[in-house]
């Protein structure tokens, strides 16, 4: 398995933050889903813990963006893991005293997002800083994996903790893992960059990372293909009710449903990290987002446990494919000066669709059904990828050659 980006060291601590950061907040994500759903039982209220974490996400990640390009990077990543840190530990104490509510779970879903968004942008533009440009497609997909990872171990363990103890443990652990993911910063060399000072926190700054996207039509393309994806294929949003309600296989197998489409998209990502450069990413974004559209489709209307295993793992491999071959785009096409406002502004797109797409699966299964809500949605994603695919020229044509310099067609001027 070709793995080089982790052969450098603070590429690997970096990582390793992430890995064991992420393990953490999955605990609490399957904690907060499984509690408010308990103390609701109303798809609606899922939904809305989504909609809690948009708002923070759109009103502050230009503004992180802004930041990664005008502050040091890994200070900023510090301070957001020491404010998650105190949150899950505060909804641990809440939980333990009985005092949780939905409206103190809308909170914290709140604060985590509003700290994520201000330490997204800085993540990704930090990655092109800690390994050779010959092996960035390898990192991106090394990063990319991290969610993956951490969904494949998290939710599994933090079922089998809310059966035996309830979720107040599940938070403690993301208070710990949020600890170690700040000594992995505070080890790792300063990370240099381009940085613009005082000038990058201004409107013509932010001005500068909007034009560029503007004036690059793939990067148009691929930040509103995800928004589409995420929007309408969050399924998962509905896990708690297909553990309870139709597959009924309890917290455990909630779990086991989470971590499906980690291990799908994990191993996906880890076959890519061994591919090299993809040169023709583009396509390969078209083709998975119309895969995911389908065995989201599958999943929506199964009433088999492994059969629902089976459909969440491919979408996860489709997701991946796409993830790492945009990723991979959109870092080549960006200058380092730029790469935390760019990130931003992607950000507006790709950041904001998962949790404004939890909302909207809750909407829609309250509207049409818990099965007959996903399908629409995944129907309409293979719609819109057929779409995008007929007359999108600047993402299929998108390639790479092997000076590693970025043919782009269509490039507005």
């Amino acid at each position: 398995m070709r793995l080089a980006a982790l052969g450098h060291r603070d590429f690997r601590l970096f990582w390793s933050g992430l890995v064991v950061s992420g393990i953490g907040s999955q605990f609490t994500t399957v904690g907060m889903a499984w509690q408010i759903y308990e103390l609701t039982g109303s798809a609606l209220q899922l939904g809305l813990i989504g909609l809690a974490r948009a708002v923070p996400t759109i009103a502050l990640l230009l503004f992180g963006g802004l930041l990664a390009d005008a502050v040091n990077r890994r200070h900023l990543m510090m301070m957001a893991e020491v404010g998650q840190l105190l949150v899950a530990v505060a909804l641990a104490a809440c939980s333990l005293l009985d005092l949780v509510s939905p409206i103190l779970l809308y909170t914290v879903s709140a604060s985590l997002a509003l700290f994520s968004a201000l330490e997204s942008p800085a993540r990704a533009a930090t990655v092109p800083n800690l390994v050779p440009r010959d092996e960035l497609t390898n990192a991106v997909a090394m990063t990319s994996s991290v969610r993956y990872l951490a969904t494949v171990v998290g939710p599994s363990l933090a079922g089998l903790i809310i059966a035996a103890t309830g979720p107040a443990l599940c938070y403690l652990v993301e208070g710990g893992t949020r600890f170690v993911g700040l000594i992995t910063l505070v080890l790792m060399r300063p990370v240099a960059q381009a940085a613009s000072g005082r000038r990058a926190m201004s409107l013509t700054s932010l001005h500068e990372g909007i034009a560029f996207v503007w004036t690059h039509p793939v990067m148009l393309w691929l930040m509103a293909l995800d928004l589409v994806q995420n929007f309408f294929g969050s399924a998962r949003t509905l896990l708690p009710i297909y553990a309870k309600d139709i597959l009924f296989v309890g917290p455990e197998g909630l779990g086991v449903l989470y971590s499906a489409t980690a291990i799908g998209a994990l191993g996906m990502a880890l076959i890519m990290g061994t591919m090299g450069r993809l040169q023709r990413p583009g396509r390969w974004v078209l083709i998975s987002v119309g895969l995911y559209g389908i065995f989201t489709a599958v999943f929506a209307m199964s009433g088999s446990f492994w059969l629902s295993c089976l459909m969440l793992a491919a979408a996860g491999a489709a997701n991946s494919v796409s993830n790492v071959s945009r990723g991979t785009i959109n870092q080549l096409i960006t200058p380092d000066e730029l790469r935390g406002r760019v990130t931003g502004v992607n950000s507006m797109f790709t950041t904001t669709g998962p949790p404004l797409g939890q909302f909207s699966a809750g909407a829609m299964a309250a509207l049409l059904g818990p099965q007959t809500g996903p399908l629409a949605g995944a129907l309409l994603i293979v719609g819109v990828a057929a779409g995008v695919a007929s007359i999108a020229r600047p993402v299929r044509r998108f390639e790479i050659d092997q000076l590693d310099s970025v043919k782009e067609p269509g490039r507005a001027g």
